[in-house]
């Protein structure tokens, strides 16, 4: 079920009042939490939520079993064998598969690999992660392993289980333990802020994400050769605009709506297109992911500890498991490699002392990098990214043609994020200021006729978010 379905606004209107009506009972609450979470992510496929709750018992008794043999590391290595080998498995052998089998065919071997017939669960990305951060709390202190009640919980907590951000499970139980009457979850938190997050996602995604979409990007990226090279411009242009929205649009519904259970989630996005170079991207862009890959990956690896050379290979690892994190497509792998080799190229210019340009050109430069860049990530192919790439200076179409419709509305959105973007934190704070300023009733009116806006300039039908591919 979407985040932005009629069916889910249903759904929140009656779990609501009876989640809040439990605020007294927590173990109650957290049990309506588990069960709708399992009700929601079955809601999809229902053997997934039998998959889940197998593999959140799973990840439970090995925590369970650090906890009673605490000397012992081999629960914790079994673990994240286990997570990795899941994930491998059900994401990524078909992959696989087909790259050996290329290589094989090309070495001249006519052999056909064995075919498994799996279909990932939904999320299965996000919620690997998140058993990873469980584990290795569990295994740095073992006093901490939790119930089962308790990882059945964190694994399935419908805000972030679909397409994150990652929560780490130190931040969520930590939530979980807190009795301070002010703070503790099962009563809203800042439910103006929430509402305002979740109004500012649903018209980032259910308006201009959409927008962008089936005006300006899907029909360039399916038939790049009937367009000339500013219509190819464009469309690079409104992916760019388009998954920023959609995926900002996406993290400020759950955030908000975490807030009305009571949790915080992590920050996911920091105005990334006002990054002046690409480590600076990657601290404000899908930060819970970059995060996690600095802890759990690039540290581990020896982070910048093992000198220079060392460094910028365990960077190029972490942008490549990045890249492969999102898909198993050699698209998703050439944009890692991509952005990891622009990573190294800016510490390289920095250890030789290159001068620091000015803003505008720094972020002028690094938005037209991650750009070009996302044409990998957007593309269903790298022939077809190259396609794309390719047409912007040999194109049988010319430069210019009568292929791009209201240009103005496509520049009027980018204006609108470039402008906006400064100002996005003072913006979120004096619009919660004047909405918890009005009466309750003004406070539903403004809302209200919020949602009629988006209800009437949305598309027909339910969009779908990018990140719930990964």
């Amino acid at each position: 079920m979407s985040f932005v379905s009629p069916e889910f606004g249903l759904f929140c209107l009656l779990f609501l009042p009876v989640y809040w009506a439990l605020a007294s009972r927590p173990g109650w609450q957290r049990g309506l939490l588990i069960l709708t979470g399992y009700g929601l992510y079955a809601t999809w496929v229902p053997k997934f939520a039998v998959f889940l709750c197998v593999y959140s018992t799973a990840m439970w008794a090995l925590g369970r079993r650090m906890q009673s043999v605490p000397a012992s590391r081999r629960p914790l290595w079994l673990g994240l064998w286990l997570a990795g080998t899941f994930l491998l498995s059900l994401k990524y052998y078909e992959f696989v598969r087909e790259t050996f089998q290329a290589v094989l065919q090309g070495m001249g071997f006519d052999a056909l690999l064995p075919v498994l017939d799996v279909v990932a669960p939904v999320g299965v990305s996000f919620f690997t992660f998140q058993a990873v951060t469980y584990l290795v709390m569990v295994g740095r202190q073992p006093r901490l392993a939790r119930s089962w009640a308790d990882v059945l919980l964190f694994l399935s907590f419908w805000p972030t289980l679909f397409a994150g951000p990652i929560l780490r499970a130190d931040h969520f139980f930590d939530q979980i333990d807190d009795r301070d009457p002010q703070t503790r979850v099962g009563h809203p938190k800042q439910a103006w802020l929430a509402f305002y997050l979740i109004s500012l996602g649903l018209v980032q995604k259910v308006v201009l994400a959409s927008y962008l979409s089936a005006q300006w990007v899907d029909p360039v990226y399916k038939f790049p050769e009937q367009f000339s090279s500013l219509a190819l411009m464009a469309a690079m242009l409104g992916y760019s605009l388009q998954i920023f929205l959609d995926f900002a649009g996406y993290t400020s519904i759950v955030t908000g709506l975490a807030l009305l259970l009571g949790f915080t989630l992590p920050v996911n996005f920091r105005q990334p297109y006002l990054a002046r170079n690409l480590s600076d991207f990657w601290s404000r862009w899908h930060v819970s992911l970059s995060s996690f890959i600095r802890d759990y990956i690039y540290i581990p690896l020896g982070g910048n500890r093992r000198g220079f050379g060392r460094t910028q290979l365990n960077v190029l690892l972490g942008m490549l498991i990045s890249g492969l994190w999102h898909g198993a497509n050699w698209t998703f792998v050439v944009w890692g490699l991509l952005h990891g080799l622009g990573v190294v190229v800016v510490n390289g210019a920095q250890r030789l002392g290159m001068p620091v340009w000015p803003r505008w050109a720094a972020q002028m430069m690094t938005f037209v990098f991650v750009s070009l860049a996302w044409v990998f990530f957007r593309a269903d192919s790298v022939p077809q990214a190259l396609q794309m790439l390719q047409g912007l200076f040999f194109n049988a179409k010319g430069f210019w043609a009568d292929d791009i419709p209201q240009a103005w509305s496509l520049v009027l959105i980018a204006l609108c994020v470039a402008g906006l973007s400064p100002w996005a934190a003072q913006w979120e704070h004096k619009a919660t200021v004047h909405l918890a300023r009005l009466p309750l009733w003004g406070g539903v009116l403004v809302l209200a006729l919020l949602l009629c806006l988006v209800l009437f300039y949305g598309p027909e039908g339910v969009p779908n978010f990018i990140y719930y591919r990964f």
